[in-house]
């Protein structure tokens, strides 16, 4: 489809051109700024934009689906990220092999999200059409061709690209013009940030002293209250175990359960080919005979490893096979509207279909448990963490997942059978964890406020002359020293806060006190002892390279502050925007 490509471009502008003129002749007074798309009651505007809601469902879920499934990552991390600091944070996830904000938060999304989504698409269809953004038709088809979901090994998939429209774009409700205008809209995106935060960079002196910061090397000493001390003194009452279960009580359920049934699809292993060792009692008696069969011996070894990969291959299209003729059944009973009977489409084409128990995500049937998905995009994640992010819905055909590629060769199809939602545990059933927790927000507090005074005597100590060291031991605390050492240098021995704790000292001065410094397990408070910077050639060089990233960053903001000053002009409004 990619491949065929407009013969006549230049008659086909001028016809479009002629239909554009007459639709715009033949449209009412409210479709200036385009139309919701369906016949409903309108549940949101935006840009004085009325969206019914199947329309709705369309530009928001429906299409972060599909860009998800096309790669399409950061587009949708720019789009509905709430702030800056969720932006940066999905960016960062995905470098480590998560998906997208929409995906990893799915289950955490509300309305509020997909009306932000929305109203920033609608955002950015208007700066693409004021401004000037565009993105060719070969431009887009370029960004196909070259995608990780339909050239995952560098090699454009023509095949993988037809099937995906054929099939895929149906199941929801979408055509591939629509695909295609989304992927105009990734381009025109990146565009677009360039346009607003481009040419941004930070002063150089501002990033000189931010890196002297980090290159100093200081020396600290520092003392430490545990909180496991103040864990071990902590005994509460029954009655104030029972108060603090009540105020609590959200936080004490069981877990959410699921059931499936699942088509798990594999190529049968190839046997391993058996090494023929010559005997000693068959080796020929002359040097020709023995060079002769060592040549035979290596041909049929050739033979038997292409044979073998003969025989993966057929397999491999085997299961592909047998996953496009499930998906294209299923396809058709949506097409069709027939009722869908998982069983009976098992059965029709030879497959086991394996029905679980209800299980929980951290205790999974054993089949499923280390079934990873394979593939770049869904690195680190699990089969599992798919199955408990749908939805259940009262459509039979939105229960059964799209076909997922799970271990070294597998395929595999699920649908959802039964929610078991988390209850609220009783007082009886709660109160181990409710002590627990308890004692834990108690030590917290003593440790924190212990720390804090702390540091009030010790410094009322060395106001009457006294140093750090002597002020600390009378206190009964035993001051460790750290360093001398620089955040990028090495790290120094049992300090897993080193970095933190020299990110406090470089904004103090030498002889001064840190405040408290409160962490899950502990409080610390440091002392600057001495701190020195050098001034080398790797150090300048580090300032330049920071000046150009910072770029990047400046850009992104400057982007996301622009995206977020468009959103109030759109004056988002309707029953779905009411809701929030």
């Amino acid at each position: 489809m990619i491949e065929n490509m407009r013969k006549y471009t230049a008659l086909m502008i001028i016809v479009f051109v002629l239909l554009i003129a007459g639709f715009l002749f033949t449209m009412g007074p409210t479709s200036g700024s385009g139309a919701g798309g369906g016949s409903g009651p309108a549940v949101l505007e935006v840009y004085g934009l009325s969206i019914d809601e199947q329309e709705y469902y369309r530009r928001g879920d429906r299409t972060l689906q599909l860009s998800s499934e096309l790669g399409l990552h950061f587009y949708v991390n720019f789009l509905i990220a709430p702030d800056i600091q969720q932006l940066m944070q999905a960016n960062q996830l995905m470098r480590y092999g998560y998906a997208n904000y929409y995906v990893t938060m799915s289950r955490n999304l509300d309305q509020q999200d997909f009306n932000r989504f929305i109203t920033n698409r609608a955002t950015l269809q208007r700066a693409m059409s004021e401004m000037g953004l565009y993105a060719s038709e070969e431009e887009v088809t370029q960004s196909l061709k070259t995608s990780q979901r339909f050239a995952p090994n560098g090699q454009y998939n023509a095949l993988e690209y037809n099937a995906f429209v054929d099939k895929r774009l149906g199941r929801l409700g979408m055509t591939e013009k629509y695909l295609r205008e989304i992927v105009r809209e990734s381009i025109c995106l990146n565009k677009l940030i360039q346009l607003v935060g481009g040419g941004l960079s930070a002063p150089r002196t501002a990033v000189q002293d931010q890196q002297e910061a980090r290159n100093q090397s200081i020396t600290l000493a520092r003392i430490t209250l545990d909180r496991d001390d103040f864990v071990e003194k902590e005994n509460p009452s029954e009655e104030e175990i029972k108060v603090y279960w009540e105020v609590h009580q959200d936080a004490y359920k069981t877990k959410e359960q699921r059931r499936i049934s699942y088509i798990l699809l594999d190529q049968p292993e190839t046997p391993k080919q058996e090494d023929k060792k010559t005997s000693s009692e068959d080796k020929p008696a002359t040097e020709t005979a023995e060079n002769d069969e060592e040549k035979n011996r290596k041909e049929a070894e050739e033979k038997a490893k292409k044979a073998a990969e003969e025989k993966k291959k057929a397999a491999r299209i085997a299961v592909m096979r047998d996953v496009e003729a499930i998906s294209d059944k299923i396809v058709q009973k949506i097409n069709d509207k027939l009722p869908l009977d998982f069983e009976a489409i098992s059965a029709e084409y030879n497959q086991t279909l394996e029905k679980t128990d209800l299980f929980t995500q951290d205790s999974p049937p054993a089949a499923l448990k280390d079934l990873s998905l394979r593939g770049n995009s869904a690195r680190g994640r699990n089969i599992l963490d798919e199955v408990f992010s749908m939805a259940m819905t009262s459509d039979p055909y939105d229960l059964v997942s799209k076909p997922f590629r799970v271990g070294e060769t597998g395929w595999i199809i699920f649908r959802l059978d039964e929610i078991i939602e988390p209850v609220l545990l009783d007082y009886t059933a709660a109160r181990a964890k409710a002590r627990a927790q308890l004692i834990s927000e108690n030590a917290t507090k003593k440790v924190k406020n212990a720390a804090d005074e702390a540091r009030v005597k010790i410094l009322a100590s060395m106001k009457s002359g006294k140093g750090f060291d002597v002020a600390a031991k009378e206190l009964g605390f035993t001051p460790i020293q750290i360093g001398p050492y620089s955040a990028d240098g090495i790290a120094p021995k049992n300090e897993p806060s080193y970095r933190q704790l020299h990110q406090t000292a470089s904004g103090l001065n030498i002889g001064d006190v840190s405040e408290a410094i409160h962490e899950n397990d502990r409080s610390l408070i440091i002392f600057v002892e001495n701190r020195e910077i050098e001034d080398t050639e790797q150090n300048k060089n580090m300032v330049d390279s920071m000046v150009d990233s910072s770029k990047g960053e400046l850009m992104v903001r400057s982007f996301m502050n622009w995206r977020d000053s468009q959103f109030q002009k759109a004056k988002v409004s309707g029953t779905f925007a009411q809701n929030n």
